[in-house]
């Protein structure tokens, strides 16, 4: 991170879970572009721009939908980095 303690676009105002870094989590790469984080976001996405709403005020279903559609999301961008488990069976 580069900075935290960002005005956050969501809320409007200065937060202390948004901060700054150059690095782009759907591709796994640094890149030249600041993004927004917010550091209460868990899941394959964590940038504030994607987000609906503020997480804090967001549902428990509505943070589920959003993880499960990041998730589906990172993966189609990352073939190689979606692993199957191999299951043995007796």
């Amino acid at each position: 991170m580069k900075t935290m303690f960002e005005i956050c676009p969501k809320i409007e105002r200065l937060c202390g879970f948004c901060g700054k870094s150059t690095w782009n989590p759907m591709d796994d790469k640094k890149g030249s572009k600041d993004f927004l984080f917010c550091g209460m976001v868990s899941g394959y996405e964590t940038r504030v721009d994607p987000l609906p709403e503020c997480w804090l005020k967001m549902t428990n279903s509505q943070k589920s939908t959003y993880k499960k559609k990041k998730r589906e999301e990172y993966f189609s961008l990352n073939k190689d980095k979606l692993v199957k488990d191999n299951v043995t069976r007796y």
